[in-house]
């Protein structure tokens, strides 16, 4: 809709476990929907967009939630499509790219300090840095931002607690959805 591009931008970026109990993702789908919904009601004069990386999990969840409302979403990648394609088996794979073609915009963030193509083609710190820098990225650009998340800050680089930790620190309005994880 051509109004939608006049009016301001209110970014809601999401955060969160790629292993969501299964059992569970019905009840965080309609938690984060419910969300967005509110987020759309006290923002009337804005066009709300979710920012995703589109990971299993969490990102692909907040993403469905935003198009059952009819909202707009935009696609941050950690690394090109040929280094994160990694990441998913090919069915998660399938659907990743379905969502990434209906995404209104995407782009890659660029490569950390130290990291190369051949560097992060494997895990490792340097990958682990594509993840945290997209992560940061995503807080940096939004307005508030959506966690699904267990509570549990494991000090992993990029895990959720790391990028909610920044968020906290960069005073960024926070939703947080606590799950239980499929381990």
């Amino acid at each position: 809709m051509i109004e939608n591009y006049l009016k301001e931008k209110y970014y809601v970026g999401v955060s969160g476990h790629r292993d969501l109990l299964h059992s569970e993702k019905a009840s965080y789908q309609q938690q984060v929907k419910e969300r967005l919904a509110q987020i759309v009601k006290e923002n009337p004069d804005k066009e709300v967009i979710v920012l995703s990386p589109l990971a299993d999990g969490a990102d692909r969840l907040m993403v469905y939630a935003a198009k059952e409302l009819g909202l707009r979403y935009e696609v941050v990648l950690p690394m090109p499509l040929a280094y994160y394609e990694m990441d998913f088996d090919d069915t998660s794979f399938a659907e990743f790219m379905q969502l990434f073609y209906e995404a209104k915009r995407s782009e890659v963030i660029a490569l950390c300090e130290g990291a190369t193509y051949d560097n992060i083609a494997v895990y490792g710190v340097y990958r682990d840095c594509q993840y945290r820098q997209v992560g940061l990225e995503i807080v940096d650009r939004s307005d508030e931002m959506v966690f699904l998340w267990d509570g549990i800050d494991n000090g992993k680089t990029g895990g959720t607690s790391d990028i909610y930790n920044y968020a906290q620190e960069k005073n960024k309005r926070t939703f947080v959805v606590e799950c239980k994880r499929d381990i």
